[in-house]
Order: C-alpha cells, then structure tokens, then sequence
C-alpha cells in the first residue's frame, strides 16, 4: 500500500473583505493594548518559598512592640487569665471546661516564667 503526501492548506479565498485584514495605523507604529506591570508580573514569575513566607504567616502584623517587654507581657498574660477565669465562672458545660484549660496553661506558662527567672538569677550571681 502506498501512501501519498497529505497536503492540506489555502486553496482560495472565496469571500474577501478589507475588514478581515488586519492592517497598521496610518499615523504610525501600532501601539501595546496592554502592558502588565512589573510588580504583578514579578508576584507571579517569582513566588516565595514556604521558608520565605513561613516568617510572615508566624509574626503578626498588627503586633505591638510594648507587648514584647517581659513586664507588659506578664501583666496581659495575667489580665487574660483574670478574664479567663471569669468567663469559665459563667458558662457550663464544655465551654467552662475550655475556659478553665485556658486559664490553667496560663497559670502553668506564669510558673515556668517565675522559674526561668529564678534560674537566671542564680546563674547571674555565679
């Protein structure tokens, strides 16, 4: 069996219209419909890694910088846990139960805190 070339292309075009051409302006270079811009093309093309992002899903934006000093975040802890306890008095139930869990891991995070500092003291004084 023999097989012949297959030509498959434009014969002739049987209707034609200046419209269907496409044609340049004639006061001179065509000009881009659209450009992307740099900084939605770059956050596509270049995506951070998990090690790149994991920082910025860990720290919260709206943190307050006083809230890092041991002395306020020792009182917030301790307002929390007043709030806590006060909230379990109120309920029943399940929610009592995770209200007083709550308050309960941060009285234990306030012992681990005071023994720290008590460590440090001691390694402080030689």
């Amino acid at each position: 069996m023999r097989v012949r070339n297959l030509n498959v292309g434009l014969e002739a075009i049987t209707l034609w219209r200046r419209a269907d051409e496409t044609h340049l302006p004639d006061d001179g270079a065509l000009k881009p419909q659209f450009l992307p811009l740099q900084q939605h093309l770059d956050a596509i093309l270049h995506r951070p890694s998990l090690d790149e992002r994991l920082p910025g899903l860990l720290q919260p934006d709206f943190l307050d910088p006083d809230l890092l000093e041991p002395r306020v975040l020792t009182d917030t802890r301790d307002a929390m846990r007043d709030l806590f306890v006060v909230a379990a008095r109120r309920r029943s139930g399940r929610l009592r139960r995770i209200f007083e869990l709550a308050a309960e891991h941060l009285d234990e995070s306030r012992e681990l805190d005071d023994e720290i500092r008590r460590s440090l003291s001691v390694l402080l004084r030689g």
